[in-house]
């Protein structure tokens, strides 16, 4: 089986390239960014430079691709215009969908957004919950990132009706792992997400304060089940349309700090939670994403429980195997901002 992977110097891509070569398939790897294109060459992984918005840039990819996994696009919703979002993530799954059309490729799997049913009246997502979204109630900055997703998602069933592609629609939570987006950009200031923080914290043995009744609860997936869950949807002769690939449980904040700090901290000197029930927390809404589907149609299966994924967590970061995510985020960090990582999460502490 011969694999092409869009997206693949991107975070959830350079995982699944790294499970599925281990699996023994053979894998092409695209993307943009030279620093992935160099850590390819250097595990010997075959890498194409393409821009999917280009349609010439479909020329350099090999013909003979048994299936893509298309994880190419704009995953950050506050850094970008309402054009890029569509040209980059609707019009290029479509070009994708047309290299897959016109190269006989019989299937694609499609990382899809959360998202669309972030407002979902129920806290069980299943595949037939039907898409509700902030955008569709308030004026929300995601609305044309979730809208540039869902039309992509439509071409992907379009071409699975009209064309016979085995299309794929991956739909995925909050995924953890080292390299992970950690930097995001309000009204053009960086913010440290929290996540990053409690890591940091944790590493310090500095004590962290948990928020308010902190019993609200969300689905978080490690991102080598994801990378897992492409793989074998790939190789299913039965998946075909959305499916979740998700923990299946929820996380409280507090399961979620405890965790990190059994990964993190020093065993000698662990972080101290610090309950503050007077601070108000910050509202989610609870969600739970059901994985009985890709269960039965393709063996999805969870491997990483969260405190395992912490624990595998610090394994990548000791490694290093994938500094190039984090040095990609702190560059442009620095572009943006004139500050380091170390800089602006001393300015949010």
């Amino acid at each position: 089986m011969k694999v092409l992977v869009t997206g693949a110097t991107g975070f959830v891509g350079t995982y699944l390239v790294d499970h599925l070569v281990k699996e023994g398939v053979d894998v092409v790897a695209t993307g943009r960014r030279k620093d992935g294109e160099e850590y390819y060459k250097s595990i010997n992984v075959p890498f194409v430079s393409v821009d999917i918005t280009k349609i010439g840039d479909f020329a350099k990819l090999p013909k003979d691709i048994d299936a893509v996994a298309h994880l190419a696009g704009l995953l950050s919703i506050d850094m970008y215009s309402p054009l890029e979002y569509l040209t980059i993530n609707t019009f290029g799954t479509y070009n994708v969908l047309e290299y897959c059309r016109t190269h006989d490729i019989g299937k694609i799997a499609f990382a899809m957004t959360h998202s669309h049913v972030n407002q979902a009246e129920t806290t069980v997502i299943t595949e037939e919950t039907p898409e509700k979204f902030s955008g569709l109630i308030s004026k929300s900055t995601s609305t044309p990132y979730i809208i540039s997703k869902i039309a992509a998602m439509k071409f992907v069933e379009s071409y699975t009706g009209n064309y016979g592609i085995s299309g794929v629609i991956l739909r995925l939570p909050g995924v953890r792992g080292y390299g992970s987006r950690f930097i995001s950009f309000w009204d053009g200031k960086p913010e440290v997400n929290a996540f990053q923080k409690f890591i940091t914290k944790a590493m310090k043995s500095e004590p962290i304060e948990v928020w308010g009744e902190h019993k609200t609860y969300r689905d978080l997936v490690y991102v080598k089940d994801v990378a897992s869950g492409f793989s074998k949807a790939l190789k299913s002769k039965n998946a075909i349309g959305l499916y979740n690939v998700a923990s299946g449980v929820g996380t409280t904040i507090d399961e979620e700090l405890r965790a990190i700090i059994s990964a993190f901290s020093p065993k000698d000197k662990p972080s101290k939670l610090i309950n503050r029930p007077d601070i108000p927390e910050v509202k989610r809404k609870n969600a739970i994403f059901s994985i009985e589907k890709a269960k039965r149609d393709f063996g999805y299966t969870v491997n990483y429980p969260y405190e395992k994924a912490m624990k595998d967590y610090v394994k990548e970061m000791n490694l290093g195997r994938f500094r190039y995510l984090v040095a990609i985020q702190e560059e442009v960090l620095f572009k943006k901002s004139g500050k380091t990582i170390e800089q602006v999460l001393s300015s949010q502490a």
